[in-house]
């Protein structure tokens, strides 16, 4: 076998490969998962971010002067 026909089946072998994957990436199937991961960043998240214990303490502080 010789250096041409090696790349012939490595590019016949990506192409399927490329196929596959758009094959599975557009099935039905997958089509709920597939939105539902692309509307996380729209959903409200009820817990909150970790913040460091300055930010906790002024934050304390600010309510207590508040009152």
């Amino acid at each position: 076998m010789d250096l041409t026909s090696l790349r012939s089946v490595v590019t016949l072998l990506s192409f399927l490969v490329f196929a596959g994957i758009v094959y599975w990436a557009w099935s039905s199937k997958n089509k709920v998962r597939f939105e539902e991961a692309a509307n996380l960043p729209f959903l409200d998240d009820d817990t909150e971010l970790p913040v460091s214990s300055a930010t906790l303490d002024n934050a304390n502080n600010l309510k207590k002067a508040s009152k």
